[in-house]
């Protein structure tokens, strides 16, 4: 039996609807230098997959969505506020189950 991975646009539809973590981050982080790669990187990805993950998030329907929104430096700042509570949360549930 062969597995087969699925092509770009098929993950691309699959995932549009789905938020995470991972994709706020990178939202937060690419709309302080417009920059794919190094927002990637910030937002916790690999260097070895920073710019091809960086590049297919661009496509990403949630981020073209955000990235449309003109935000001023006081929304972007509540943006990274909001996620780092919401990391921080995580982390707390994570080791209340013991995930690490």
């Amino acid at each position: 039996m062969r597995i087969r991975q699925m092509g770009f646009s098929s993950r691309l539809k699959a995932h549009r609807h789905i938020v995470t973590l991972e994709t706020l981050k990178f939202i937060s982080e690419y709309l302080v230098d417009g920059n794919a790669r190094q927002a990637a990187l910030r937002s916790g990805i690999p260097e070895t997959y920073a710019a091809r993950q960086g590049a297919w998030l661009k496509k990403h329907p949630i981020v073209i969505a955000a990235l449309e929104r003109e935000l001023d430096a006081t929304e972007i700042h509540k943006l990274q506020k909001l996620i780092g509570e919401i990391n921080s949360r995580m982390e707390s549930c994570k080791s209340i189950l013991e995930l690490e």
